[in-house]
């Protein structure tokens, strides 16, 4: 399916779904947000396709007025899936034994949309993330997450062709992270990959690059 029909098919979606909540609950979720914040989001979960992978741990931080809110950050680790194995524990190193107090699929979804309400959601793969959630989402909630997204590799693109046009740029987390000056945090930690992608969200609001 080109890319074209599935923006189309997202977007008549997001339409009903606007219409079928429009005086429910979760009505303030389709409204447009008026405010500046950002929510940087990252997911980590039992592998990387998102129609068959499942949640492990999500985090979404804040960033308000030129600031990484960490102490206001949210983290959540959920009950271990069934299918938590060795791959994806030597990626994000958390053990079925490190989730026996983990959230249920319900209340980690509940908790999310209260954190994150309507506000813009930026990311690296972003879209993988917000797929990730959408699974869950939908048959709890009946709805896809409403929230506009900014994909941080799109930007670093566009920026470092006004910044460096000479240069291709290399559009890897880590490699984005090392030309923007930012540091990477806790790599392969919902949380910490959470940081670092809003800290190189703030550098790319910067109109030059140091």
């Amino acid at each position: 399916m080109g890319a074209r029909i599935q923006t189309m098919l997202r977007q008549l979606r997001r339409f009903s779904d606007r219409h079928r909540h429009a005086h429910g609950p979760f009505a303030h979720l389709f409204m447009p947000y008026e405010g500046s914040d950002v929510i940087a989001i990252d997911c980590e979960t039992t592998g990387l396709d998102s129609r068959h992978a499942e949640l492990v741990s999500i985090a979404a931080v804040p960033v308000k007025q030129g600031r990484v809110l960490t102490s206001q950050a949210l983290d959540i680790k959920l009950e271990a899936p069934d299918s938590l194995e060795g791959s994806s524990i030597r990626i994000h190193r958390l053990r079925p034994v490190d989730l026996d107090e983990g959230k249920s699929v319900v209340a980690t979804m509940e908790q999310l949309l209260d954190f994150i309400g309507n506000r813009p959601l930026v990311g690296w793969c972003v879209d993988f993330d917000v797929a990730m959630v959408n699974r869950y989402l939908r048959p709890l909630m009946g709805f896809d997450l409403p929230n506009t997204t900014i994909e941080l590799s799109s930007l670093y693109q566009k920026k470092m062709r006004h910044w460096k046009p000479e240069l291709e740029p290399d559009l890897h987390f880590d490699a984005m992270a090392a030309a923007l000056q930012v540091p990477v945090m806790e790599r392969h930690t919902a949380r910490g990959d959470a940081v670092t992608a809003a800290l190189m969200y703030l550098q790319l609001q910067k109109s030059t690059m140091n």
